[in-house]
């Protein structure tokens, strides 16, 4: 096929090796506090890490440390090429994620990948006055029982879809790459000509493998391992060099 391919992708376990919000944890030094954990439950995980992000600080933890661990995280393996090769072969990329700004932000501007990307949709992270870091919610949402309150995947992708639409800019076709429950939203949107690819052996594949839910997916499901599989299939599909 020709141009005009847009590519959606996760960011932790899909672009990076790992969760960014998990790894920050290791920077505590006790056990955390069983009332912390608690409050995954209880209220969610964005005000549950916005109380892990006040213990780092309450331990001294500053903003460079916070960096240093996030940018020691490793690419998923040939994942780096495919995103570079997509971008030089004029497809867009744009992340949807459920981390935050400034981790996503140190990551791709440590591999020097900030070019390659055209959009990045994920929670605001921010310092405040005191050097706490915060993080705000993308946007407030209680229409999509898959997605958390703060981020539906599925939403961001079709407002992004409709807004290039008025801007006269549409696409031949769509993918999604993706690990995660939250990132079946956005699959269960795509059309027959697009392509929804799954890490195998994540949560995102064991949902596509369910019966029940393939049946309600249009787009071909593409399982992959890492960036090096996912780019010999997609360069039978799209234009890859």
């Amino acid at each position: 096929m020709g141009r005009g391919v847009l590519v959606a992708i996760d960011f932790d376990h899909t672009i990076c090796e790992d969760n960014t919000d998990v790894v920050v944890q290791n920077l505590l030094t006790e056990p955390i506090p069983e009332n912390v954990q608690n409050l995954r439950k209880s209220d969610g995980w964005l005000p549950y890490m916005n109380k892990i992000f006040e213990l780092l600080y309450d331990n001294s933890v500053n903003a460079s440390q916070i960096e240093d661990i996030i940018v020691s995280i490793p690419a998923v393996a040939g994942m780096t090429e495919l995103l570079t090769s997509l971008h030089a072969n004029g497809h867009e990329i744009i992340i949807i994620s459920d981390s935050n700004s400034l981790f996503i932000d140190y990551w791709l501007r440590n591999r020097q990948l900030k070019h390659v990307v055209s959009r990045v949709f994920t929670n605001l992270g921010r310092y405040d006055d005191d050097g706490r870091l915060r993080v705000d919610a993308y946007h407030t949402q209680h229409a999509c029982k898959m997605s958390s309150v703060n981020l539906c995947k599925g939403q961001i992708l079709m407002d992004y879809i409709q807004d290039k639409r008025k801007e006269s800019k549409s696409y031949e076709r769509r993918v999604y790459i993706g690990d995660g429950y939250n990132d079946l939203c956005p699959i269960l949107r795509l059309s027959q000509v697009d392509l929804a690819c799954p890490r195998k052996d994540y949560p995102l594949a064991t949902q596509l493998n369910n019966s029940s839910t393939s049946r309600s997916v249009k787009a071909k499901i593409i399982p992959w391992e890492n960036g090096t599989d996912l780019r010999r299939t997609l360069q039978q599909i799209i234009e890859l060099c």
